[in-house]
């Protein structure tokens, strides 16, 4: 959900309003869902990477960003930062990683321990046919994957300017090889198009084209039939494993160069109120600035690449293969309703179930008591929070108290969860007896399993 953009000043702004935003949310807790929002980089290039540089407006964009998760009780936030990668250029590279990597260091530290979690949705690194690093290094995901819940890989736009494949099999491979090995794979999520693209190209190089003959827009999944039926034509698998159709078109038309519009100056003096209707006698038709330019005809080469359902499965298949978390389709609403049925042939990556935990026995020492123990929502590989109370045995008030997510690296996990649902949470304590109890909480705050409690003595020294 892409709900919020980012100020010059590092403040935040919703981008829709409040009521959809409200029902949306009320529709993901019926579901049972967890609701992880979009923060995204709206201003020019420069802005963001100020922000990030400096230790003080970097800390109070951090701190504006917990307060809204908290404020609106959201379960975490997904920062999407393009800037960096599409506006910035990578000679600002070098100087962007360090702070970029510094801002999610901080940022998950403190959704962390409030039992929040952290989302980041990047353009890809891959390696090459030649085994060359590609990509966009400037978000450092082999360092920030120790940090973040979930990373989310933007694996589309192989091609844009010429015609070609939107997310083509042997790039996405590549993109599989490169992380898999330096992101925990349990956190990785394979972003898949549900969009591709047509192209309307001049198919003959010696002829000239009217003015807007030659174009390349979008167009999404639910478009791709009728667009190839208005045609007569059957789309066809490609060697990216996306499908493809084409067909060309006689246009003809004006060419030449428009009019430069004259600069407007506002008037001196403004009518206050016009008393009555205008004169229809007085109204003069629009004159053309300037004759239309040569007529000339020319045949256009009109191509469109775009994924379909089983191009989706198959992603998903991948992902799940490399033993990914899954994929995230880009966008949602885009998608045809086959994709679904494609997606429910794919072996199921969750083992499902009730929430569940353990509690082990807490580990006393000097000053301190040590809780660990694991805690799970099996119809999801996200961690989830769990509330932590230490309470002496003598019946006195809790003398600490701590919610935290529950991401530590667990052995014996189920699959399909991945291994990182631990808490491992040290207390310092006076001399004496306490009980350490444990709860799940899950999406929305909502109260989940007691995991009960254990005792522990903590000596003196």
């Amino acid at each position: 959900m892409m709900w919020y953009t980012t100020d010059d000043d590092g403040t935040i702004d919703l981008m829709a309003s409040q009521s959809s935003l409200n029902t949306t949310v009320a529709s993901a807790r019926a579901q049972g869902l967890p609701v992880i929002p979009t923060i995204f980089d709206g201003q020019p290039k420069g802005v963001m990477r100020g922000i990030l540089a400096n230790s003080f407006n970097r800390a109070a964009h951090v701190q504006r960003i917990v307060d809204l998760v908290m404020a609106q009780g959201f379960d975490g936030i997904d920062i999407d930062y393009e800037v960096f990668a599409f506006g910035d250029g990578s000679s600002a590279w070098a100087s962007i990683r360090p702070t970029w990597i510094a801002f999610v260091q901080e940022l998950a530290a403190l959704l962390h321990q409030r039992g929040k979690l952290l989302s980041v949705t990047v353009p890809p690194v891959w390696r090459d046919s030649n085994g060359t690093t590609r990509g966009y290094t400037v978000y450092a995901p082999e360092v920030i994957g120790e940090y973040v819940d979930r990373l989310r890989l933007m694996v589309y736009d192989w091609s844009i300017t010429s015609p070609g494949p939107i997310a083509p099999d042997f790039w996405v491979n590549q993109v599989i090889d490169w992380n898999d090995s330096r992101v925990p794979n349990s956190r990785l999520q394979l972003g898949v198009p549900a969009y591709g693209r047509h192209w309307s190209t001049k198919k003959f190089t010696n002829e000239t084209c009217p003015d807007g003959a030659v174009t390349r827009r979008s167009i999404t999944m639910k478009q791709m039939a009728p667009l190839a039926a208005a045609h007569g034509l059957t789309p066809v698998r490609h060697s990216s494993g996306e499908v493809t159709f084409g067909w060309t078109e006689v246009v003809t038309g004006p060419v030449g160069t428009l009019p430069t519009p004259p600069t407007y100056v506002p008037p001196s003096t403004t009518v206050p109120a016009v008393p009555g209707p205008a004169d229809p006698d007085a109204l003069e038709p629009a004159m053309r600035v300037t004759p239309p330019g040569s007529i000339v005809t020319c045949t256009i080469q009109h191509t469109v690449f775009i994924p379909d359902a089983t191009t989706v499965r198959t992603r998903a298949e991948a992902a799940l293969d490399a033993g990914w978390s899954g994929i995230a389709i880009w966008a949602f609403g885009y998608e045809s309703a086959d994709v679904y049925s494609e997606l429910a042939a794919v072996t199921p990556a969750r083992p499902g179930g009730d929430p569940s935990g353990v509690l082990d026995t807490p580990t006393a020492t000097v000053g301190t008591v040590r809780a660990t123990g694991y805690a799970v929502h099996p119809e999801f590989d996200l961690p989830v929070a769990v509330s932590i109370t230490v309470i002496p045995t003598t019946g006195d008030a809790a003398v600490a108290w701590r919610v935290v997510t529950a991401r530590t690296e667990r052995a014996s996990m189920a699959d399909g969860l991945g291994p990182f649902h631990g808490f491992d949470e040290t207390f310092t304590v006076a001399p004496g007896s306490y009980q350490v109890c444990a709860t799940v909480l899950l999406w929305g705050g909502e109260v989940g399993p007691n995991l009960g409690c254990q005792t522990a003595a903590v000596p003196a020294a």
